[in-house]
């Protein structure tokens, strides 16, 4: 988990109404009392509007099925549950202390070992014969981990590091199992061709926190300094301020089109990207700020939220 010691106000003046979206359910405790107690990560995988999945920091795995959340169940995994992507309703992974366990719609295959127990894992599922997740970990000079998953087992690949704390991968996204970029908090992107990983092309922002690629050619990348950047036409925009966020903490951002995104933040509050224009910040969790917060739409009009206090809500 990734604490944030100081946070600005959120100033939600500026924003420009991208369109009139409905509103966010009530927030709903979906967490065990300890782990919403406790605060501990949360992240969440929608494939469609009917399904998803939900992992914690307790070891912990939630199911939404046509708007009801099931009880946490407990998933041997061997520690905190990093993430979880879902390429549909029979596949899903996810990854925990340098395991990895996959779903198939009835039940989880036992952990494989993908990497060092002690970072904190992402991963991106745009298939079912197909994953990619990068490892974390708060030990300067440290290698990230990054993997591939062909449907049977998991490659690893050699990465680099300049020696600092913050150059390590924190996101990956996935649209193909021939196009992903993994995001480094420090600055770099790395693009996959199906065959191997490469810097990509531009000067990324630094403080990467999330990136969502939903086509070969597109994908939103957000910082918890509160700017987006895009990749379109093979290399990636400079970094522009989220009127909603300002300096508020944007954190995961889920896109489903090319021309449309939700990104949520620190504080709570989510906005939507439109063909370039962001709509006006919505309160999703009122009370403040967290530690953590996820998102995942799997339409324009239906997204799920969680955050580190075992609460979730919809659109």
């Amino acid at each position: 988990m990734i604490m944030m010691s100081s946070m600005l106000s959120m100033f939600p003046s500026g924003a420009s109404a991208a369109t009139s979206l409905d509103k966010w359910s009530p927030p709903l405790l979906i967490g065990s009392k300890g782990s919403s107690a406790t605060q501990v990560d949360y992240s969440v995988s929608c494939p469609t509007s009917t399904f998803c999945v939900s992992v914690n920091g307790d070891g912990q795995v939630l199911y939404y099925r046509s708007g009801v959340w099931s009880s946490p169940q407990s998933l041997a995994l061997g520690g905190s549950i990093g993430s979880v992507s879902c390429s549909n309703k029979a596949f899903c992974v996810a990854v925990a202390a340098g395991k990895a366990a996959v779903y198939n719609g009835h039940v989880w295959s036992s952990a494989a070992h993908i990497g060092p127990a002690g970072d904190t894992y992402k991963v991106s599922c745009p298939t079912s014969t197909f994953c990619a997740a990068v490892g974390a970990n708060g030990i300067p000079g440290k290698l990230s981990a990054l993997v591939t998953f062909n449907g049977h087992s998991w490659t690893t690949y050699k990465t680099t590091t300049t020696g600092v704390l913050n150059d390590r991968l924190l996101s990956v996204s996935c649209s193909t199992p021939q196009f992903c970029m993994a995001t480094n908090f420090d600055g770099q992107i790395l693009a996959f061709n199906g065959k191997k990983w490469t810097p990509s092309h531009g000067t990324a922002p630094k403080w990467l926190i999330s990136v969502s690629c939903s086509a070969a050619s597109f994908c939103m990348a957000v910082t918890t300094a509160g700017d987006s950047t895009t990749f379109h036409g093979g290399s990636w925009s400079p970094p522009k301020l989220i009127p909603a966020f300002k300096s508020a903490g944007a954190y995961s951002v889920s896109c489903v089109s090319a021309a449309e995104c939700s990104v949520i933040g620190l504080s709570g509050a989510a906005a939507t990207w439109i063909s370039g224009r962001w709509s006006s910040p919505l309160t999703v969790f009122p009370g403040g700020y967290v530690a953590g917060v996820a998102i995942s739409c799997s339409t324009g009009s239906h997204c799920v939220a969680v955050n580190d206090r075992g609460m979730s809500a919809s659109r």
